[in-house]
């Protein structure tokens, strides 16, 4: 069952534009510019996608993978089963050869030969002595790193950083300001890696874009809007290198 209202959740670039997923099943691909060209209807509720080698990968709630091109056609890599039925699929990475799959309770699945076998981590179960629990919202990958993003359980933010999905370490959230040393207020909702300025972004509640470049010391904040910001993502292809942002309505 489709949300009420449809919420674009997942931006990725793709050639000289974009693809846009939204919750209804609906996928976007736009120019550069974010003007429309052409859309395919999935008829079926979306978490996530990803772009690899020329196609799109979208992943549903519970897991369903699909290979989506831009022509409309598609088909099902699989059907991966979740242990815990109350848990949901919030988004997909690719990382090298890997394929990452990130659920809200931390189950990290990720698989290097096209869907057909997966392994699992349970990231909350495995870390517990470690980190706080953490209820996830994002993922995000580069050819060498793994971003995932959620929240503790008292509601502040949380960052975990990884280069092969083995093992993962806590990001610093924090940034200078006027002098000051702050900490980020605001919880994560979407990630994007920024390739021109190798630096990973998260979209946060209240309209911020958070960046996360290779050295902590160098995070930064940016306020883009009123409202909370579902979707972000950077596409290098252009000499402007535009950003195309979502917010709720």
């Amino acid at each position: 069952m489709y949300a009420a209202t449809p919420q674009i959740i997942d931006a990725k670039p793709f050639d000289d534009g974009f693809v846009i997923a939204s919750t209804d099943g609906m996928l976007y691909w736009t120019d550069i510019d974010g003007i429309h060209l052409d859309s395919v209807n999935l008829k079926t509720e979306l978490a996530g996608i990803e772009v690899t080698d020329g196609s799109v990968l979208a992943v549903t709630p519970d897991c369903m993978i699909l290979k989506v091109e831009r022509s409309g056609k598609s088909s099902r890599l699989c059907r991966k089963q979740i242990t815990n039925n109350a848990d949901k699929v919030v988004g997909i990475a690719c990382s090298g050869k890997k394929t990452f799959i990130l659920t809200a309770y931390g189950t990290i699945l990720s698989t290097d030969d096209n869907c057909k076998s997966f392994t699992a981590l349970d990231f909350n179960g495995t870390y517990f002595l470690y980190y706080d629990h953490t209820r996830f919202r994002a993922i995000s990958a580069s050819d060498n790193s793994i971003f995932i993003a959620g929240i503790h359980d008292d509601g502040t933010p949380a960052v975990y950083t990884s280069t092969a999905g083995n093992i993962w370490s806590e990001r610093t959230l924090t940034y200078t300001e006027s002098g000051q040393t702050l900490s980020l207020e605001h919880q994560p909702l979407s990630m994007a890696y920024d390739s021109r300025m190798d630096r990973f972004v998260l979209g946060c509640t209240d309209g911020y874009l958070f960046y996360l470049p290779g050295c902590s010391h160098c995070n930064s904040i940016e306020k883009k809007s009123d409202t909370d910001i579902t979707a972000v993502a950077f596409n290098s292809t252009v000499g402007s290198f535009p950003c195309v942002i979502f917010f709720t309505l």
